[in-house]
């Protein structure tokens, strides 16, 4: 129905502009509004497998257009995407295949506290906040975040950018604009091979894909280039909120 085309633009259109200027992901915000809003507005209710695989695809395009953004802007560090990226990459797939033995509601509970801490550290200042002070000289403890955000993401399914941003932010002292932008790009592999699993299950359809990502792609324009003239301040209290989202999140899918 074009109807629903019409309002998988729209949600694209919020969830890219979000996750575009926060760099959390956007899955977040897109599986609920997917699953909640059609049946509101009395039209056809999309499926579990449907959501999930249309938020892959609505992922992909808000971490590709949000990262060339930020790139243009020179908001991503490469140093960061090659180190921290990598230890997501290993850690994700060490978590997905440890999860079979690991009992799902202990690592939710746990992912669930470690995100409550750094939504409270992510509100307090960092060493330096200026983005051109910046000097990637750590690359083993950007590697060893990317591995524990992969471990604890590939093991409860949840999406790598809430606690990426909030390691990079509290842990390593990345000023807020730079790991938002990286984080971005860090992510981005996850929805390529996400994606092309989900395409390949049949789990996309096609026309509220295509609809959901050009208002995603629109979205993360618009998202990317808020982030930049946002306040520190700011971008760091709203950093806070969406991890303390994803707390609740967590812990909630732990006790259900």
């Amino acid at each position: 129905m074009v109807a629903t085309e019409i309002l998988c633009s729209l949600i694209g259109l919020v969830s890219g502009f979000i996750g575009a200027m926060t760099g959390i992901g956007s899955a977040l915000l897109a599986v609920p509004l997917l699953l909640t809003v059609p049946p509101l507005l009395s039209l056809p209710p999309v499926s579990v497998h449907s959501a999930t695989g249309l938020a892959m695809v609505q992922g992909l395009t808000t971490n590709l257009v949000g990262a060339i953004v930020h790139k243009r802007a020179g908001f991503v560090s490469g140093s960061l995407l090659r180190w921290a990226g990598s230890g997501v990459a290993i850690g994700s797939l060490l978590g997905s295949v440890a999860s079979k033995w690991l009992p799902s509601r202990l690592l939710l509970l746990i992912l669930g506290f470690v995100l409550f801490f750094c939504a409270i550290q992510i509100l307090r200042p960092a060493p330096t906040e200026l983005d051109d002070e910046f000097i990637p000289n750590k690359p083993f403890r950007f590697a060893a975040a990317g591995f524990a955000t992969g471990i604890l993401s590939g093991a409860t399914g949840l999406g790598t950018g809430s606690l990426t941003i909030a390691l990079l932010v509290y842990w390593l002292k990345v000023p807020v604009r730079i790991a938002i932008g990286s984080t971005l790009g860090i992510s981005l592999l996850a929805a390529v091979v996400g994606t092309l699993g989900k395409a390949l299950t049949l789990q996309v359809p096609f026309l509220e894909a295509t609809g959901l990502s050009v208002g995603a792609a629109l979205g993360a324009i618009w998202g990317a280039e808020t982030s930049h003239k946002v306040p520190t301040k700011t971008l760091r209290q709203i950093l806070a909120a969406l991890v303390a989202f994803s707390a609740i999140y967590a812990l909630w899918r732990s006790l259900s």
